[in-house]
C-alpha cells in the first residue's frame, strides 16, 4: 500500500539462505506499476486490434470484390467469401489449389505473364482475365495485384466485370450490327444537300452498285440516272421539297460497271433536322425483281401462247368443275361452240362408267393434289376415244381457286395396248401349243414359265417347279453342260445354241437359250434320230471328201457343218473358217446381191432339190461362177429335221461363153436396127429424090421454052443436092457401124475436149466453163467420144438464144469406182419442150427448131454412139431456159 493509500502492484521474490549456522530469508520487492501500465496499454491496443481484425474480416467476408493471397507458383493461400458469389466456389474449395484450375485455358498464358510482372514491378493494375464459374459460365475479372518480397506472397483484389464486359460486347455487337446493316443490307442510304448533291452514302453502295461511297460525295445523282427517267425522278424530288414523303417508281441507275440497275427509293425531307439538314434517300436495288416482272410478263405471254396454240386440248375449271377457258383444240376436238362449253361442267362430258372416278379425281385436285388419269370419252364422228388427263390445282395464297388441265389423245396407243394384251394371250396360247419344250427362268435361275411340252418331256408338273431354282432341282454332275451354256448366255448377254445329252431323260436335246432383261428363255427338242442321221452323214462325207467338185453340208438354217477338200481348193477357205457360217454371207460375188441370196434361202424352206447358178468370190478375191446342186435330207423320224448337201461345180468358162454369146446377140440386134433404119432411108428418102430426078429429066427433054428448061435445071440441081445429103447420111451411119469394131483404147479426155472446142467458131459463144474433176485418161473409142461432144456442142451453138450470149459448160465425172464416165454439156439456149418432143428427141431426122438449118441427125448419132459404148443419154431442158445433156459411157480400165 502506498503511503498515499494507493495500492501499488508489486512482485515479491523471497529466498532462504544460511550462513554461520543461521537461516536467513531474503525478500526482493519490485514495483510493477510501470509494467502494469504498459500491460494495460498493450491490452487496450490488443483489444483495439482484435476489433479492427474483426471489422477487416467482416469487410473481407462481405466485400463484393475477390480478395486473396497466392504464391508465385499459383497456389491460392487465402480467398475471401466473395468467391462463392462471384465464382460459385467457397474459400475452402479454392485454398490450396492452383489458380490455373479456375482460369479459362486460353487466358492462362496471360495470367502467368501478369504473375511474372508482379514479381518484377511489385504491382499490376487493370489486368483482366476470365474464370470458369462452378456452373460452367464465364466470369470476367479485373485484378489489382501486389507482391511482398519478404514474405514471397502476392496480394490480389479482383472485381467482377462480367456485366460491364457483356455490356461492352453488346455495345460492340450493336455497333457491328449497325455497320453490317449499313454494309450488308439491301437498302442503300444517301443524303442529298439542298442543292441536290450527295453529302453522305452508306458503305454498301460499293457492294450493291460497285461504286465506293467516297465517289458519291459532291456528285449530282442525275449524272447517274438514265436520261429517260430524269423527268419522273425530278417530279418526285419537287414533291419531297414541298414536304411530302415519296416512294419512287423503279428507275435506272448506272453501276460502277456501266450497267443500268433498277432502283426503287423512299425519299424523306429532313432539311429541318439539325443532325441531317438534307434529303434522306433510302434506295433498294430491284433489278432482279424488275427482271422477274419482265420475265413474268413474257411468261404470261408464253403461257397464253401455249394455252391458245397448244396442239393438245387445254382448259381451266372453277371449283365447281365448270369450264372457265378452253383453247381452240378443245373446241375443235369436242365440236361444241366455245360459248356452250363455258356453260358446261366436265361432268357433262364424262361417260356414265367414268363419272364416279372423275368426280373423285376432281375432289383430289380441289384438295391441292395434281392428278393424272386415263379415261374414255365419246367424241362425235370418232366414237369412244381414250385420253390422258393431267389436272393441276391453281393455288393462290394457299387456297385452291380452280384447276388447269391438259388432255392427251392416247386412243392409238391405247388400242395398241389392247392389241398387245390380246397378242399376249394369243402368244401364251401359242407357247402352249408349240411342239418344242419351252421354259423361262429369272436371273436367280428360278422357273417363271414352262409349257405343256416341257412337262411331258421332263415328266414334271408345272405347279411343282414354278419359282424353284433349276440348279437345285436337277443335279449338277448330270446337267453341268446345260448349266455351263446357260451361264455363258447370262454372262455375255447373247443367245446360245448347243446340243447336249440329257442324262435324266436319256435324250439328245437341241437347245436354244435367249437371255433378256427378265432372265432367259429356253427352247429345246429331242434330236436322237437326227444324231443317228449325223452318223450316217459322216460315212457319206468320206465319199464326198474324195470328190473333185466342191461339196459342203449345212444345217436347216443354212450354217456350214462340213466341207470337202474340193471346197477348200476352189474357195480357199478351210472348214474351221466357214464352220457355222452361211455360204452366201461369205462367198457372194458382186453380181450375187441380197435379193438372189434371199431367193436361195427361200428355196431351202421347201423339201425339194433345186439347182441355182451364183457368182462367188474366193478367199483371194477372185470372182468365179458356180452351179449349186442343193439336195435336202429329210429325217422323217425326228419330226422333219433337215440338212442340205450342196455340190458346187465351177462354170466360169461356161458363163463367159454365155456372156460373149449374149453380147454378140445384142450386137446383131443393134446392127439389125441400124439395117432397118438404113432400109428406111433407102426406101423412103432415096426414092423421093430419084423419082424427082426422073420426072425433071423427062420434062427437060420435052420442054422447048428456055425459061422452063432453066427452072427445071435449077430444080434438078436442088434434088441432086438433097440426094447427095442423104448419101452422106448413109455414109455416116455406115461409119457408125464400122466404129463399133474399133478397138477401145486409152486416151486423154482433156485433149479430146480441146480438139472439139477448137473446131467451134469462137464468135458463136461467150464463155465455156470446163470442169473435168481431175479426169485425165479414159478407156473408150476416141472417135465416138469426140463425135458425141462435137454433136452436142454444135447443137448448142445452132440453137442458141438470140436474146443472150451463149454460155457453155462441159463437165466430166467418174462413178461406180471409175467404171462409168458421165459427160455433161449444158447451155442457156432455146431449150426443148420435153413434154411435147421428149418421145421423138433422139429420132432420126427429128427437128424441133425450123428457123435454123439442120437434118435432125445429131442427137440420133449421140444416142446411138452412147449405146454402142455401153451407156445411155439423159436430158434436162425447158423452153427458153437451155438444156443439159448427160452421156453415160463405160470406162474400160
Amino acid at each position: 500500500m502506498h503511503r498515499n493509500g494507493e495500492k501499488i502492484p508489486v512482485e515479491l521474490e523471497s529466498r532462504e539462505f544460511s550462513t554461520a549456522g543461521k537461516v536467513y530469508t531474503s525478500v526482493n520487492v519490485r514495483d510493477l506499476r510501470k509494467e502494469k501500465e504498459v500491460q494495460a496499454l498493450m491490452a487496450q491496443k490488443h483489444q483495439t486490434l482484435e476489433k479492427d481484425i474483426i471489422d477487416f474480416q467482416l469487410i473481407l467476408n462481405h466485400s463484393a470484390d475477390l480478395i486473396g493471397t497466392f504464391r508465385l507458383d499459383g497456389t491460392i493461400i487465402y480467398m475471401n467469401r466473395a468467391s462463392l458469389s462471384v465464382l460459385g466456389y467457397s474459400p475452402e474449395e479454392m485454398v490450396g489449389r492452383n489458380y490455373r484450375e479456375f482460369i479459362l485455358p486460353e487466358d492462362i498464358p496471360a495470367t502467368e505473364e501478369d504473375t511474372r510482372l508482379i514479381k518484377l514491378d511489385r504491382m499490376t493494375t487493370q489486368f483482366n482475365n476470365r474464370y470458369l464459374h462452378k456452373n460452367g459460365s464465364v466470369v470476367y475479372i479485373s485484378w489489382v495485384s501486389t507482391f511482398s518480397p519478404e514474405s514471397g506472397i502476392g496480394y490480389s483484389m479482383g472485381r467482377d466485370i462480367t456485366q460491364i464486359r457483356q455490356n461492352e460486347i453488346k455495345m460492340q455487337e450493336s455497333e457491328e450490327f449497325l455497320q453490317a446493316l449499313m454494309l450488308k443490307g439491301t437498302d442503300m442510304i444517301a443524303i442529298l444537300s439542298p442543292e441536290g448533291t450527295y453529302t453522305f452514302a452508306s458503305a454498301n453502295t460499293e457492294r450493291v452498285l460497285g461504286i465506293p461511297k467516297e465517289e458519291f460525295i459532291g456528285k449530282n445523282p442525275f449524272n447517274l440516272i438514265h436520261p429517260d427517267d430524269h423527268t419522273e425522278v425530278m417530279d418526285c424530288l419537287e414533291s419531297v421539297f414541298k414536304g411530302e414523303v415519296v416512294d419512287t417508281k423503279p428507275f435506272r441507275f448506272k453501276s460502277g460497271q456501266g450497267e443500268w440497275r433498277w432502283l426503287e427509293s423512299h425519299v424523306t425531307n429532313c432539311l429541318e433536322v439539325p443532325s441531317i439538314k438534307g434529303i434522306v434517300v433510302n434506295s433498294r436495288d430491284v433489278t432482279q425483281r424488275r427482271r422477274q416482272e419482265i420475265l413474268l410478263q413474257e411468261s404470261e405471254q408464253r403461257y397464253k401462247a401455249l394455252f391458245d396454240y397448244n396442239p393438245d386440248p387445254v382448259y381451266s375449271l372453277d371449283t365447281a368443275g365448270k369450264f372457265t377457258s378452253v383453247n381452240d383444240t378443245t373446241v375443235k376436238m369436242l365440236q361444241i361452240p366455245r360459248e356452250t362449253l363455258l356453260k358446261m361442267s366436265f361432268r357433262d362430258l364424262s361417260t356414265p362408267e367414268a363419272l364416279a372416278t372423275d368426280n373423285l379425281n376432281f375432289e383430289k385436285v380441289m384438295r391441292g393434289e395434281p392428278v393424272t388419269t386415263e379415261t374414255p370419252m365419246f367424241l362425235p364422228g370418232r366414237g369412244i376415244c381414250y385420253f390422258t388427263f393431267t389436272v393441276m390445282p391453281i393455288v393462290i395464297n394457299g387456297v385452291v381457286v380452280g384447276a388447269h388441265g391438259i388432255a392427251k389423245d392416247i386412243t392409238e396407243s391405247k388400242n395398241q395396248q389392247l392389241l398387245l394384251e390380246t397378242t399376249a394371250k394369243r402368244l401364251d396360247s401359242t407357247l402352249e401349243s408349240i411342239k418344242d419344250a419351252f421354259f423361262t427362268i429369272d436371273h436367280e435361275w428360278r422357273f417363271t414359265y414352262v409349257n405343256k411340252e416341257f412337262e411331258q418331256v421332263m415328266q414334271v408338273r408345272r405347279e411343282d417347279i414354278m419359282g424353284k431354282n433349276i440348279r437345285e432341282m436337277y443335279k449338277d454332275h448330270e446337267n453341268a453342260g446345260f448349266f455351263g451354256w446357260y451361264q455363258q448366255a447370262f454372262d455375255s448377254g447373247k443367245p446360245v445354241h448347243f446340243e447336249e445329252f440329257s442324262v435324266p431323260t436319256n435324250l439328245w436335246l437341241d437347245v436354244s437359250a435367249y437371255p433378256s432383261e427378265d432372265g432367259m428363255t429356253v427352247y429345246f427338242r429331242e434330236i436322237n434320230d437326227r444324231k443317228k442321221a449325223e452318223e450316217e452323214l459322216k460315212k457319206l462325207s468320206l465319199v464326198a471328201s474324195k470328190t473333185v467338185n466342191s461339196v459342203y453340208i449345212t444345217d436347216e438354217q443354212g450354217h456350214v457343218e462340213w466341207v470337202n477338200e474340193g471346197f477348200t481348193r476352189i474357195t480357199g477357205y478351210t472348214l474351221d473358217e466357214v464352220l457355222g457360217r452361211k455360204p452366201g454371207d461369205l462367198l457372194a460375188g458382186p453380181d450375187t446381191n441380197a435379193s438372189r441370196i434371199s431367193t436361195i434361202r427361200e428355196k431351202l424352206v421347201f423339201d425339194k432339190p433345186f439347182v441355182q447358178e451364183v457368182q462367188n468370190k474366193n478367199k483371194a478375191g477372185e470372182v468365179y461362177w458356180s452351179k449349186l446342186d442343193v439336195t435336202p435330207i429329210i429325217d422323217e423320224q425326228s419330226g422333219g429335221g433337215k440338212k442340205f448337201i450342196v455340190i458346187e461345180t465351177v462354170i466360169t468358162e461356161q458363163k463367159k461363153a454365155e456372156e460373149e454369146r449374149a453380147q454378140l446377140t445384142e450386137e446383131l440386134l443393134r446392127r439389125n436396127r441400124h439395117l432397118e433404119q438404113f432400109t428406111y432411108i433407102v426406101s423412103h428418102n432415096l426414092r423421093s429424090p430419084v423419082a424427082n430426078i426422073m420426072g425433071l429429066t423427062s420434062l427437060l427433054n420435052s420442054a422447048e421454052n428456055p425459061n422452063l428448061q432453066e427452072g427445071i435445071t435449077v430444080r434438078l440441081k436442088q434434088t441432086a443436092q438433097n440426094l447427095d445429103n442423104i448419101i452422106r447420111d448413109l455414109n455416116e451411119l455406115l461409119s457408125l457401124q464400122a466404129g463399133v469394131l474399133e478397138e477401145r483404147e486409152k486416151f486423154s479426155l482433156p485433149e479430146v475436149v480441146d480438139q472439139v472446142l477448137q473446131v467451134l467458131p469462137g464468135e458463136c459463144y461467150g464463155k465455156v466453163h470446163t470442169n473435168l474433176n481431175g479426169v485425165q485418161e479414159i478407156g473408150s473409142i476416141r472417135s465416138y467420144v469426140s463425135s458425141i461432144l462435137s454433136n452436142l456442142l454444135t447443137n448448142a451453138v445452132k440453137y442458141k438464144s438470140p436474146d443472150r450470149t451463149l454460155q457453155l459448160s462441159i463437165t466430166a465425172e467418174l462413178q461406180q469406182q471409175g467404171e462409168l464416165l458421165c459427160l455433161s454439156v449444158s447451155d442457156n439456149g432455146l431449150g426443148i419442150d420435153l413434154e411435147k418432143q421428149g418421145k421423138n428427141l433422139f429420132g432420126l431426122y427429128k427437128r424441133f427448131h425450123f428457123h435454123v438449118s439442120g437434118r435432125g441427125l445429131g442427137l440420133y448419132l449421140v444416142k446411138t454412139q452412147a449405146e454402142a459404148l455401153g451407156g445411155y443419154v439423159t436430158v434436162e431442158s425447158a423452153p427458153d431456159k437451155g438444156s443439159t445433156f448427160k452421156v453415160w459411157i463405160k470406162n474400160s480400165k
